[in-house]
């Protein structure tokens, strides 16, 4: 289903739709969106958003997932730490509208909040968004 391009200057591959046309330029784009959670699967992205969304591998310091809820329902939830990394995914050319519908999926700002965070895109630095633990979840205590 998705092809890789590979851009060895700066170690970073772009996974897309065959059709689709890629650029380094995609990478630095303002509007990119760091996943780290069920996001990262390409047809669940699918089914929120109603396409495909390209995409490449993404480290975020400064922030590790914990488990919020154990049992059948696990949940996670991703938190600031200092000297942690969290691995995920950018996906890129999201819209604005695109983003409202994660923002929904997130359950921000019950569950989660939106703000911006720098990320490692192979040998880049980028600024993208990012969902992560809000404090209160629903019928939990803060």
């Amino acid at each position: 289903m998705f092809v890789a391009r590979f851009f060895p200057t700066y170690s970073v591959t772009i996974f897309h739709l065959p059709d689709e046309q890629i650029s380094f330029d995609d990478l630095l784009e303002p509007r990119l969106v760091f996943v780290w959670d069920d996001l990262m699967e390409a047809a669940r992205v699918f089914e929120l958003l109603g396409r495909y969304v390209p995409f490449a591998a993404a480290v975020l310091p400064g922030y590790a997932r914990e488990v919020f809820r154990e049992g059948e329902d696990r949940e996670y939830r991703l938190m600031e730490a200092e000297g942690a990394l969290t691995t995920g995914c950018v996906l890129l050319g999201v819209t604005d509208v695109e983003i409202e519908a994660i923002d929904q999926h997130e359950q921000v700002p019950i569950h989660r909040v939106r703000h911006t965070v720098r990320v490692r895109v192979g040998d880049l630095e980028r600024v993208a968004t990012v969902h992560s633990g809000a404090g209160s979840y629903l019928g939990e205590p803060e």
